[in-house]
């Protein structure tokens, strides 16, 4: 029993002085006031991209105390506010951005998700990249007019896992195994965002000059000792075409219209001639949210137009499933004009899941895979491109030219290799 709850003609008794009832009306505000604010308010929106912490169980004993205040940080009503305010403060009061290095939990890549920076000399199978940032590169780069960049676009090029030799050489030795087995190999590499829309890029940030010159060393690598379906030069066409960037202001995804970009390119590519019958239409409006503010503590909103594809010229054949691939996403449908009747199987990131509508209204067997998934179950992405006649590998520039992409891993292209030798077509 406290000293000041004794009854006052108590030998013991001490009455409570102002610190003492300072400091109890803060503990009264550090244990109810976020339940209160939650009961009150509502819950938080959720502004980070990653999952809130839980509240800590008191059978943690003393850790309970130390979980309890990451729990009410997640969990405040008014943290959205107070992240907004804190923003404007830096910018308007100390004339400076808030800072975009902070330590976040990134998920795994999927229509929100950014890239993760690598550890290690080379991933080993089955092993996820390390997330966390390092110093010197910040995970968003902010543009001018609102712009923001990944700042893995710099960053992993800068501090890559796997030499430029080592890529090129994986990537040679798998499009000779895939058409040393009878079969069509195409790869389709997503450029990065600050290298198709540079010019809202700030004047100086990390990685600058050196993410330039290995890009520059990385795109002609590719072209001459490679092979590949090279996107620059037809989205900067429909870009000029529409008159705006084909990229997201605040997500590193490029928009609807790069995913349509993608899928016209690899029909011609596949089975050259395809598209010329193709009408496309305006469709509905599109809206999701924007996967780099979630980074900084924010919030964004994409929105973009999706559009309808008919091959034939005459019927809407777009087929809009919610995917991330970890599950393969097959298509198959009759073939009409303007199809591919090609058997493909796609190995993909986030990118396609702004194209997988076309891709439906375009091939008429195709079957989609995250190219994670060859962290999982090697064997069986190596049996699906062996069902197939045709193989598509979409990769964004960012890792691949990092080394950080399963499909540069020797361990996988030892299994894919000796799954198509085994299954060769004529």
């Amino acid at each position: 029993m406290h000293e000041s709850w004794l009854p006052r003609e108590h030998s013991l008794y001490r009455p409570r002085h102002g610190t003492q009832r300072l400091a109890l009306v803060c503990a009264l505000v550090f244990f109810f006031l976020p339940g209160i604010s939650v009961i009150l308010f509502g819950p938080s929106n959720a502004n980070e991209n990653r999952r809130p912490n839980e509240f800590p169980s008191p059978a943690d004993g003393w850790a309970f105390f130390t979980q309890l205040g990451p729990w009410a940080n997640d969990h405040l009503a008014y943290k959205s506010g107070a992240v907004a305010l804190s923003d404007w403060i830096s910018r308007h009061v100390f004339g400076e951005p808030p800072r975009f290095d902070r330590n976040v939990q990134v998920p795994a890549p999927g229509p929100i998700a950014p890239p993760p920076p690598p550890p290690t000399k080379t991933p080993d199978p089955g092993e996820a990249p390390d997330r966390r940032p390092t110093g010197g590169f910040p995970q968003v780069i902010e543009g001018r007019d609102g712009w923001l960049y990944l700042g893995f676009d710099t960053q992993g090029k800068c501090q890559p896992s796997q030499s430029m030799d080592e890529i090129v050489a994986n990537l040679k030795r798998l499009r000779q195994a895939v058409e040393g087995s009878g079969r069509t190999f195409v790869l389709a590499v997503a450029p990065d965002k600050s290298t198709m829309v540079p010019e809202y890029l700030p004047s100086r940030y990390g990685g600058k000059e050196c993410a330039a010159k290995v890009g520059a060393q990385f795109w002609g690598r590719l072209t001459t000792e490679v092979g590949l379906l090279d996107l620059r030069a037809p989205l900067r066409d429909e870009s000029i075409r529409l008159g705006r960037p084909v990229y997201f202001q605040q997500d590193t995804h490029w928009m609807f219209d790069g995913g349509l970009t993608m899928t016209r390119a690899l029909a011609d590519r596949v089975q050259p001639g395809r598209t010329s019958s193709w009408r496309v239409l305006p469709g509905s409006t599109w809206q999701g949210n924007a996967d780099l503010p979630t980074l900084i503590g924010t919030s964004g909103q994409n929105s973009a137009m999706r559009y309808r594809l008919a091959p034939d010229g005459r019927d809407d054949r777009t087929n809009w499933i919610n995917s991330d691939f970890r599950t393969p996403l097959i298509y198959q449908s009759a073939p009409v004009d303007g199809m591919v009747t090609k058997r493909v199987a796609m190995i993909a990131d986030s990118y396609t899941q702004f194209a997988t509508g076309f891709l439906a209204a375009t091939f008429a067997d195709i079957s989609i895979t995250h190219v994670e998934r060859l962290n999982t179950d090697a064997q069986g992405m190596a049996n699906r491109m062996a069902d197939a006649d045709t193989v598509v590998v979409e990769v964004v520039e960012r890792h691949l030219a990092a080394g950080v992409s399963p499909i540069t891993n020797p361990a996988y292209l030892d299994t894919i290799s000796a799954t198509l030798a085994a299954r060769p077509i004529r």
